[in-house]
């Protein structure tokens, strides 16, 4: 299938953009512009072409839309959009060209630092367009050598020639000579004989050293020929490969879902307790949890660690951490930043208490625990995602009441401790599960105000503040939770709308652009964690 291609990104351009020429899907700025007829919502036409394979409707307005009535805008916005200074897309690799957008594919295509492979064979290194030549003759470790010997052997062989030319020459003397000497002693005869077979001798031994030394020069080019050969270049691939599910509603159990081969396998060793309304991280190759409800003690406050790699042992243990909440938590939200867990919300021991607060906890000793601000309300249920230095408060409810829930989406900024109040989501949502893609932040599933339990997937744009709507899921879920591997977002358990709780697993692809059901969980899955390593 086709790559999906979407807008230019803003960064490129040496101007600020005017956001009114943004797409309203990838929000880049407009590739191939086009708008629906009735409101005039401006899409690149890839991205609204995508999104009219799933939906006939527009994303903006969900006015109806098909790909005949798409409408051409008006030349000014094509005007504009054409005279805007653009890198080239090269600059990484050296150019530092900027011309009118308009004039981009023209410069692009005949760009000295376009990436080009060098054809020598067993290479295959890239190189800009301009130094592939002087590669290809001058650098490459695999271009034909030259033989340094070269000029000995020529030399060689020129006295070899010259040599047999001079034989050539006193052959014909000594046969004038020798008819002329049938009647001299045979004495004389003989010792002129000695010196030509002398002559001849010499003749063979010079050749024979000549071509011992063409040999030796031959053996030496193919050794390092074979040398070459032997050389191997290795391309690492660092994709996440493992995903590992840990705890739930009264649940210990840990198993693991390899993406290549989409099976499930049990880990040997369960949790200490069963636990649920807790959070996981991944920290020094360690899966971490925090917090939550566990059978029998209630609430707590400590975090237990398990070793985790690419390669994982199935027999892994499970071991307490010293790091601990700042309370004993459940229903709250965490996200690591450098050494530090930024803990946000959640729920304080009863049920009728929620906290409003954003806590700092160091993971490296003394483990100090550190109060840096409060939300505008308290939240449990609720998600938070790192951006640069900033955190994205996302949606939740300020009590234990499905009607107190929220659609509200703050930022905090950790260095300036300031607080920004962004646009809403477009519907009020708690119990969902969100994962960060490049500057938007993915708000799946969920239940709303009215206690409705959600498949819908909002794709909110951190930088516009807009948001617009992905393909729904194939199910409904809340208390689910999500993880990224390569270019997929993999959703996991949760409850329904019958309240049952699921062992389904679905993967939305964001070149195909739809959801594609994955091998079920062994056990059901609802408020458990997750983490992709």
């Amino acid at each position: 299938m086709a790559a999906y291609t979407q807008g230019y990104d803003e960064a490129r351009f040496a101007i600020t953009v005017n956001q009114n020429f943004l797409c309203l899907i990838c929000f880049n700025v407009l590739k191939e512009p086009v708008m629906c007829s009735k409101n005039q919502h401006c899409f690149c036409r890839a991205c609204i072409t995508k999104h009219l394979k799933n939906s006939q409707r527009c994303p903006t307005c969900a006015d109806e839309l098909t790909v005949e009535t798409l409408a051409e805008p008006q030349r000014m916005v094509k005007d504009y959009l054409n005279e805007l200074p653009i890198h080239c897309v090269h600059i990484n690799r050296g150019c530092q060209e900027i011309v009118q957008l308009q004039n981009l594919d023209r410069h692009e295509a005949t760009c000295g630092f376009t990436p080009a492979v060098c054809t020598n064979q067993g290479c295959g290194a890239t190189v800009n367009k301009r130094d592939l030549i002087h590669h290809e003759s001058e650098q490459c470790e695999f271009r034909k050598l030259k033989c340094h010997s070269c000029g000995e052997m020529a030399k060689t062989l020129a006295n070899v020639e010259k040599r047999v030319a001079h034989l050539e020459t006193n052959m014909v003397s000594i046969e004038t000579k020798m008819g002329n000497l049938e009647t001299n002693i045979k004495t004389d005869i003989e010792e002129k004989l000695g010196a030509v077979n002398n002559d001849v001798r010499g003749l063979k031994t010079a050749l024979i050293e000549g071509f011992d030394q063409m040999k030796d020069v031959l053996v030496k080019m193919e050794d390092t020929i074979k040398e070459n050969t032997r050389k191997v270049r290795n391309a690492a691939s660092g994709d996440k490969e493992n995903i590992f599910v840990a705890g739930g509603f009264e649940t210990d159990s840990v198993e693991i879902f390899n993406w290549s081969q989409k099976s499930w396998a049990p880990l040997h060793e369960s949790m200490p307790e069963k636990r649920w309304g807790a959070t996981s991280f991944l920290y020094n190759n360690h899966m971490m949890i925090a917090g939550g409800y566990c059978r029998g003690p209630g609430y707590v406050d400590n975090m237990i660690r398990m070793n985790v790699d690419p390669n994982p042992d199935l027999s892994t243990h499970w071991s307490d951490c010293p790091v601990k909440l700042p309370m004993k938590l459940a229903y709250h939200s965490n996200v690591l930043y450098n050494n530090q867990l930024m803990v946000t919300g959640g729920c304080i021991e009863s049920l009728d208490q929620t906290s409003d607060g954003i806590h700092e906890v160091q993971l490296v000793p003394p483990y100090t625990v550190k109060t840096l601000s409060r939300m505008p309300e308290p939240r449990q249920g609720h998600c938070t995602e790192i951006c640069a230095d900033n955190l994205l408060i996302i949606g939740g409810r300020t009590t234990k009441r499905s009607q107190d829930c929220l659609s509200s989406v703050v930022l905090y900024d950790i260095k300036k401790n300031e607080y920004k109040q962004l646009a809403p989501l477009p519907y009020e949502v708690n119990y969902m599960a969100t994962v960060r893609w490049g500057d938007n932040i993915v708000v799946i599933g969920g239940m709303d105000k009215d206690g409705n339990v959600l498949d819908t997937v909002i794709m909110y744009n951190v930088k516009s503040e807009q948001s617009h709507m992905l393909p729904p899921m194939r199910c409904k879920r809340w208390g689910c939770t999500a993880v990224v591997i390569g270019n997929n977002i993999v959703v996991l358990g949760g409850k329904d709308e019958q309240r049952r709780q699921l062992k389904s697993v679905e993967a939305f692809n964001f070149e195909s652009y739809h959801w594609e059901e994955l091998p079920e969980m062994s056990k059901e899955g609802w408020l458990h964690t997750a983490v992709a390593v």
